[in-house]
């Protein structure tokens, strides 16, 4: 095809398309057209995007009713009550760090022996409140309360070993504690504020109805 092939094609189209004008306008419609859709299309992704977003936060809620909000909730304070009370108690009774003590020999005897017998009502409270609650939490947060449950347990045992008659060590032995022993005291507490925060957040998550 020659240059005056061309040509004649390109006049034809002007003329059919009412001259310079028309071609400036169906320029102008064709535009117009190509914003609205990119503009509708770009529109169309940001509500999906917000859709989504909505829905996902959705997702994280659970909607329950006031009486079962109110249940749940006293169920998670009495435990949180008597977990809090055990694991002070474990922790006055094998310190991590810097502790109080009486510099009499038998005033330090005496306040050991009541330490134990304070840390281990407490527990007692703790696993019965943990028991009779077990049918109405789930199981990972009741497996989380056990876990402190049994840390403290050994706490007690450890600790109880200075009342064995049958062991041949010297009292002194016997009072003794180990590096582990007061290590524990520390995982302790580290998991209780651990799972507290797993617990804040499940009834951060709770809506009422």
């Amino acid at each position: 095809m020659d240059i005056a092939q061309i040509g004649s094609i390109v006049a034809a189209c002007i003329v059919s398309a009412g001259g310079i004008g028309g071609i400036t306008i169906a320029v102008i419609k064709f535009s117009s057209s190509f914003i609205a859709e990119r503009l509708s299309a770009n529109y169309e992704n940001k509500l999906e995007r917000a859709l989504e977003k909505y829905r996902t936060e959705l997702s994280k809620k659970e909607y329950v009713s006031k009486t079962r909000f109110d249940a749940e909730f006293g169920i998670y304070r009495e435990l949180s009550a008597t977990f809090c009370a055990m694991v002070k108690d474990i922790s006055v009774m094998i310190p991590t760090g810097l502790s109080w003590m009486p510099a009499e020999k038998e005033a330090q005897i005496k306040y050991e022996d009541e330490c134990y017998k304070t840390a281990n009502t407490s527990t007692v409270k703790a696993q019965d409140s943990l028991y009779s609650s077990a049918a109405f939490i789930p199981e990972d947060f009741f497996k989380g309360y056990e876990e402190i449950l049994s840390l403290c347990k050994q706490q007690l045992n450890a600790f109880t070993f200075r009342y064995n008659a049958m062991s041949l060590e010297t009292e002194k032995e016997k009072r003794s504690l180990s590096k582990d022993e007061y290590k524990r005291t520390t995982e302790i507490n580290e998991k209780w504020m651990k799972h507290n925060g797993v617990i804040r957040e499940y009834l951060a998550s709770l809506d009422v109805l």
